[in-house]
């Protein structure tokens, strides 16, 4: 790298990425220069980095990237007006004399392109003058033939004359032309000037051109756009692989139909890009830097993204948007179609020797960039086993306080094969019928839970754990295995590979049901339509030979791996082999069980020693904490959890309300009854105040009964009443007069208000 580069803001993120490029290269001494987005005059520069330039001090400035940088790069991203206005007063400066070549280049976005439709594919010039005169010829030799059969032959009838006056006219019509069909092409970088932006992003488009139209002797001024960078911790796309990383939600969204074509470029790969172009200048003074994807669609972005992170599924949801921000959206909506330029992926003729990072885009790459996602946002999944012989509710409820904290999900062999057959997970398809078949054997051995041998049914069992646990949720964020695996044996086929002892048994081929013939006559080979011999089936005793061969050749690979194994160390484990195993004593009141020996010695021989605890003295918040003490112990991940001090604060403030509770004083107490006493007298005087006062209304109406004649009252409202129950009683005749006639004034009293 002979260049010395001066990078306007090298703490962007395409600052830091140049950076992590240029420095690769050992020197002794700083060649380049940067400045960065706020001055600090305490700042030294870092590693390869001559000097840090200070935008207060603009004539020294100049001085400094005149004399000693070739290469001048700016990102619109990052850059602002004044930026771009001072350097090019630099090259616009008269006085400015360049002896050696200079390269200022613009890093700018394919949204300078946002308001461009498709391309159409120009149409080729067609001969008109060759098509016209064939025509004439043809029509002329058409109407010399009608002539002469005309002349030879007798007069037609009126209906035959008829019919060829209408055959003439049809001639004579003009044919109807074909609707052409409109093909579109990809835009080329020598379409630049056609270029349009939309409103919010005319800006760009104005420093772009402000760029481009600085000319000087031995300056190029070269546009490198760039399509939207992802990688390296994700820019534009963390919102996307976070969410695909957590699962949440299960299924990510695409807008608004998903087919608009996006250009992407890996934050890497731009960077070479520039340093190619700075190397090697090109001719052209806009460059297009953006991978060489097959299918730039929005919806194949996506889906790149959930089945290379997250569960695999897609699907159109507005809500799914709501913490997007306005230009990110602006991003996703954009559609261009764009061709990669020649100079990094070459042609037959001129191949190019770019050494790509990600080509063909992130759905291609998606699990390199999901490596690159997690190293930089320290992320790593939190693999555990949690034992208890005694279930009960407690530890279902601090088995879900570490599965809620750690954001990862609680497996058993239930829920692997109900996972199995959830249309949701992609099955493997190569023991797809193997399970079916195998499923009822599969089911009764889960059902008895006691060591087997290795079979064909418990191969398939072991292949579709092995198959749950490299599921994405489960490499990502980890997993709980809940009281499984429950025997050394199980754990071993497990953890690690053993590819030669899980290998299904082949199986045999049906023969064909032939009927035998008495008299059997020498056959003879049997040839197809052009006489060639036709390929028939081996023999049994030929297959049984070759099987035997495939046979010693998987022993002699056992073998080969064996010994490399052995040279190596012992077998490798598994991606999902645990990092913490924990025991949780039973919650009764013996302080005795039985471990399961063979399983701890077997992870202690791995260097994975089993963690005991006793919760009958703790509350759950307490062995949570324990727990989580013991899973971090090798460091704690960022993994989109809750932070620590939320953590401690949250612990200080339980165990105040516990001190708070203990401490709690009798007098505190005496003064809570005497205010629930309180509460209490008052709810019975108001029932004794509303009791008194119907009493009282009770007796005012007996008063005015009183003040009123008895014999009048009787008169009034008895006697008649008492006279239709005696006519009552004279017409029923009942066997107890009195108690009818009784019953009959109480009846008649409830209506007597009324009345």
């Amino acid at each position: 790298m002979s260049k010395r580069y001066f990078i306007n803001n090298l703490d962007s993120p395409l600052g830091q990425e140049f950076y992590s490029q240029l420095v690769k290269e050992d020197t002794e001494e700083g060649v380049h220069m940067a400045t960065y987005k706020i001055d600090d005059p305490n700042k030294m520069p870092p590693k390869g980095f001559k000097k840090i330039l200070k935008r207060y001090k603009p004539k020294l400035s100049r001085k400094k990237m005149l004399e000693e940088c070739d290469v001048y790069v700016y990102d619109v991203a990052s850059a602002t007006q004044q930026d771009l206005d001072f350097v090019c007063d630099i090259f616009r400066n008269s006085k400015t004399t360049l002896e050696e070549q200079k390269v200022l280049i613009l890093v700018s976005t394919v949204l300078t392109w946002s308001a461009m439709p498709d391309k159409v594919k120009p149409k080729v010039e067609k001969k008109l003058e060759e098509e016209q005169e064939g025509e004439q010829q043809e029509q002329q030799e058409q109407q010399q033939k009608k002539e002469e059969a005309e002349e030879n032959q007798e007069p037609k009838e009126d209906e035959n004359q008829e019919q060829e006056q209408e055959q003439q006219q049809i001639q004579q019509q003009p044919i109807n032309e074909v609707p052409e069909v409109i093909e579109y092409v990809p835009w080329e970088e020598s379409d630049y000037k056609l270029r349009s932006a939309s409103a919010q992003y005319s800006q760009l488009k104005d420093w772009e051109d402000m760029v481009l139209s600085l000319q000087k002797d031995n300056l190029k001024v070269i546009v490198v756009c760039a399509g939207l960078i992802y990688g390296k911790g994700e820019l534009l796309f963390q919102k996307y692989f976070k969410k695909a990383w957590l699962q949440q939600p299960y299924k990510l969204s695409y807008q608004p139909d998903g087919n608009n074509k996006v250009p992407t470029v890996h934050i890497t790969d731009l960077v070479k890009m520039i340093i190619k172009v700075s190397e090697s200048i090109p001719e052209s003074n806009y460059i297009f830097a953006v991978d060489n994807t097959q299918d730039r669609t929005q919806k194949a972005i996506i889906q790149g993204i959930a089945t290379g992170v997250g569960s695999g599924w897609i699907e159109q949801n507005d809500d799914f948007f709501k913490d997007f921000t306005p230009e990110e959206m602006d991003c996703f909506r954009l559609h261009l179609d764009c061709k990669t330029s020649q100079m990094f992926i070459g042609n037959e003729e001129t191949p190019s020797d770019f050494e790509w990072h990600c080509e063909k885009g992130i759905a291609f790459n998606a699990k390199k960039i999901l490596q690159e996602f997690t190293s930089i946002h320290k992320l790593r999944p939190i693999k555990i086993i949690m034992e208890s012989k005694a279930e009960n509710m407690r530890f279902q409820d601090i088995l879900t306080m570490i599965s809620d904290h750690y954001r990862i999900p609680v497996i058993n062999q239930e829920q692997i094969f109900k996972d199995a057959q959830d249309p949701n997970y992609v099955f493997p398809s190569e023991i797809q019928e193997d399970f079916n078949e195998l499923w009822p054997a599969i089911q009764e051995y889960i059902n008895n839970q006691t060591p087997a041998q290795l079979s064909e049914q418990l191969k398939i069992y072991y292949k579709v754990i092995k198959w749950r646990l490299s599921q994405n949720d489960c490499q990502n964020r980890g997993f709980i295995l809940q009281n499984f695996p429950n025997f050394f044996e199980e754990a071993d086929f497990i953890f690690y590979p053993n590819k030669q002892k899980l290998k299904m048994k082949k199986k045999p081929k049906k023969k064909p049901v032939v009927q035998e013939e008495e008299n059997k006559q020498p056959q003879e080979p049997a040839v197809d339509e052009n006489g060639d011999p036709i390929e028939q089936e081996q023999p049994e005793e030929q297959q049984q030979e070759e099987q035997q061969q495939e046979e010693a050749q998987e022993e002699e690979q056992q073998e080969e791996e064996q010994q490399e194994e052995e040279q190596e160390g012992g077998p490798k484990p598994e991606d999902f082999f645990p990092e913490s195993y924990i025991v949780i004593k039973p919650l009764g009141k013996t302080d005795h069980f039985d471990y399961n020996r063979k399983l701890i010695n077997f992870f202690s021989e791995r260097n994975l020693d089993a963690y005991f605890i006793d919760p009958r003295k703790k509350t759950n918040h307490d062995t949570f904490e324990d727990l989580r003490i013991y899973i971090e112990r090798n460091g704690r991940p960022y993994n989109y959890l809750q932070n620590e001090q939320e953590l401690i604060i949250q612990y200080f403030n339980l165990q105040r309300i516990k001190d708070l509770t203990i401490k709690y004083t009798r007098k505190q107490s005496i003064q809570i009854w005497k205010e629930i006493t309180k509460v209490k007298k008052d709810k019975r005087q108001g029932l004794v105040t509303k009791y008194t006062t119907y009493i009282q209304e009770q007796e005012q109406e007996l008063q005015q009964v009183k003040q009123f004649p008895f014999r009048n009252y009787l008169m009034e409202f008895v006697v008649p009443v008492l006279n239709e129950g005696l006519v009552e009683v004279a017409h029923i005749l009942p066997d107890d007069p009195v108690e009818f006639l009784a019953e009959y004034l109480y009846k008649r009293s409830f209506n007597v208000d009324n009345e």
